[in-house]
């Protein structure tokens, strides 16, 4: 049995016992249809909610493993991506909105390449934090390149829906690297367009 197979059977038998403490709470769990195989649906919605170590590691040596030569050696910037994760405290979502850039050495990434990479690395329980300098050092690293930079705006369920019920904040992070972190200019130039509103192109 694989990995994904044994990680399958635990979630499932973790909200079986989810859902026992529903019924303590007065839930009709086993009396309602709507509970039904509940348990099952909801650990393969967690599977898609993070994604295998393996797997995203995989996925991403393929993706930096097919590159192009650089044609162009000014900013590429991917911008407002809206990827899901989950925050590692509470194991509840986080929606994120993430913009990302380099600027090209000898290699060039796929343009869709950059929206599939925010999207893989952020179905992780990870830290916000953790996840935006990720993006910005694999960038700059991986990819060797002259510079890179991360700014990501994340909801979290965390704060929006117990707690303090902050559902109007949002956490923001940014990370930059190589000639981001030594040109201000450039560093500014980023944040300018990432933080300019977003317009309808259709």
């Amino acid at each position: 049995m694989g990995n994904r197979a044994k990680a399958a059977l635990l979630l499932e038998e973790g909200y079986r016992k989810i859902l026992e403490a529903f019924e303590i709470m007065g839930y009709p769990v086993k009396t309602d249809d709507n509970f039904t195989e509940t348990s099952g649906r909801a650990a393969r919605a967690m599977l898609e909610a993070v994604r295998p170590t393996a797997e995203i590691q995989e996925e991403l040596d393929q993706m930096l493993g097919r590159t192009f030569s650089a044609r162009y050696d000014e900013m590429v910037i991917s911008k407002h991506n809206v990827s899901f994760g989950m925050c590692p405290h509470h194991l509840l979502p986080v929606i994120y909105r993430i913009s990302i850039a380099y600027l090209p050495g000898q290699r060039v990434l796929g343009i869709s390449k950059l929206s599939r990479l925010v999207h893989l690395l952020a179905r992780r329980p990870v830290l916000q934090e953790d996840l935006t300098q990720e993006l910005a050092t694999l960038l700059f690293e991986r990819l060797e390149t002259r510079g890179s930079a991360a700014y990501v705006e994340g909801l979290h369920l965390c704060m929006a829906s117990r707690g303090i019920e902050a559902h109007e904040a949002r956490v923001v992070t940014s990370a930059v690297r190589g000639v981001f972190r030594d040109q201000p200019a450039t560093r500014q130039e980023f944040l300018d367009l990432v933080t300019a509103p977003q317009l309808n192109l259709l």
